[in-house]
């Protein structure tokens, strides 16, 4: 099953429900986001991350438990949420610009941000629904005021529901994508 909620400001940036003439480009992954995915996922301690994202926190140990307890992560979802996470405009070609020290993205690269962060959580799924045993997992596509755009997945597990308080808050200014699988 697959379910798709975002906060008032992404579905105000991405009309999902609006006929547009002509339709919304779907971004293409850049070869660098292609090589990301095609490294495919690591199981640490029950916790999958990307393979490519291996070792990248200095300081954090190795393991999924020392890493928690080091960096202060809450759990197993903490830890992928905080190792999962890269910015899609590393991956795109957006223009940003800096303003006193702040980088700056326009909205129109915001939402095609957004949608680029759908077309890698489909892809993030297949490489979920691969695996002998799929999980369910959620992903999230957050959109901060116009600095950048996070890409984040974690398996979905029991007390997870705070994703729902962040959804609620409808004079957030951030876009939020979360993109929910079960197998």
């Amino acid at each position: 099953m697959l379910t798709i909620r975002m906060n008032e400001a992404a579905a105000s940036a991405l009309q999902p429900l609006a006929a547009v003439d002509p339709p919304p480009t779907v971004p293409a992954l850049s070869q660098e986001l292609r090589d990301k995915l095609a490294s495919g996922l690591t199981c640490n301690e029950g916790a999958w991350i990307f393979t490519e994202h291996v070792g990248q926190w200095v300081g954090a140990p190795a393991s999924a438990s020392a890493a928690i307890t080091k960096m202060g992560w809450q759990d197993l979802s903490g830890y992928e949420w905080n190792v999962n996470a890269f910015h899609l405009e590393d991956y795109a070609p957006v223009q940003v610009t800096d303003l006193d020290g702040q980088p700056q993205i326009s909205r129109d690269d915001q939402v095609l941000l957004l949608r680029l962060g759908m077309v890698v959580a489909d892809s993030v799924f297949d490489l979920i629904r691969a695996l002998s045993e799929p999980v369910p997992v959620r992903c999230v596509i957050g959109g901060a005021s116009d600095t950048c755009v996070v890409f984040r997945f974690h398996q979905i597990r029991s007390g997870d529901e705070w994703i729902d308080d962040v959804l609620r808050k409808p004079d957030d200014p951030d876009m939020m994508v979360v993109i929910d699988r079960h197998p």
